[in-house]
């Protein structure tokens, strides 16, 4: 065999064999961390009081219904073989494993761990994090009287590429963003005040950044989430057109926003005071 031919059969087959140990590696520390089970510590909350129908409203307006289906037994959120089958799963009493707990809503909702233990993925924990008691315990009830759905999703999975960027830190779970002064927030009243748009826009976090000072794209495709402070664009605008493009995911400038990234159908649900307490809160950000 001329030397050359087997030299560079030689060195290919080395290279395939780093690719396979690479690929198995890849495989052990991923199977090992999803498989990983955390605790949180429950923090109580009086979900005996909850409100049914404002659980109702806010189920739809926290985005809820939107990823969960209208009836919340589930749906499925990513399905690709190469990436990942990622659903978000059935909430119903209908759910395999039955109703959850009071603890497993604060756990999974709050802290994003589900009841098996596992970091959840998609799921905005570190925003919901700063769900007072109140709202949680008013969506819990809702959720409750939703009638059961006995149907179940395939269960979560990563592909190769899903796993490969799952190792290397580049697809997050919920606890892995979660903010480090996570915290839940007081109660409070639902009135068009800077203190109540300071609570609502924790939800804008994820997106827009901590400061709400905008953030680059999450990924591939995606747009840039620009800044919502008041010393931006923001300052062009008027409340009126606030609330009007929140409702109808058209700026003043004549741009349609895409509810893949922006939520404003489930954002344009809000009532009027909700929508001027962020308003209000957001012009004191300069």
């Amino acid at each position: 065999m001329n030397k050359w031919l087997k030299r560079a059969l030689v060195g290919l087959g080395i290279t395939l064999g780093l690719i396979l140990l690479a690929i198995g590696g890849v495989y052990v520390v991923s199977s090992a961390r999803l498989a990983e089970a955390h605790e949180a510590t429950p923090h109580p909350y009086m979900q005996a009081g909850g409100d049914v129908v404002e659980g109702g409203r806010l189920a739809n307006l926290y985005g809820c219904t939107a990823c969960h289906g209208a009836n919340l037994g589930g749906t499925l959120m990513i399905d690709d073989p190469m990436f990942a089958r990622l659903p978000a799963p059935n909430l119903t009493s209908g759910r395999e494993g039955g109703a959850l707990t009071d603890e497993q809503w604060e756990v999974a909702v709050r802290h994003g761990i589900g009841p098996d233990g596992r970091a959840l993925f998609i799921m905005p924990s570190p925003e919901y994090v700063y769900f007072s008691d109140k709202d949680l315990a008013d969506i819990v009830a809702y959720v409750r009287t939703v009638p059961p759905v006995g149907s179940e999703l395939p269960a979560r999975s990563l592909g190769p590429v899903g796993r490969t960027l799952f190792t290397l830190g580049q697809l997050p779970t919920a606890l892995d963003l979660m903010p480090a002064d996570a915290r839940h927030m007081a109660a409070v009243p639902r009135e068009p005040t800077v203190e109540f748009g300071n609570y609502l826009t924790r939800l804008c976090t994820g997106c827009h950044g901590g400061d709400l000072g905008g953030l680059p794209p999450m990924q591939p495709g995606s747009p840039p989430a620009p800044s919502l402070r008041g010393d931006g664009n923001l300052a062009n605008w008027t409340l009126d057109q606030f609330k009007s493009t929140m409702r109808t995911g058209q700026t003043p400038e004549g741009k349609a926003l895409d509810p893949e990234f922006m939520p404003w159908p489930e954002i344009g649900r809000a009532r009027d005071a909700e929508l001027e307490g962020v308003w209000n809160y957001l012009l004191t950000l300069r």
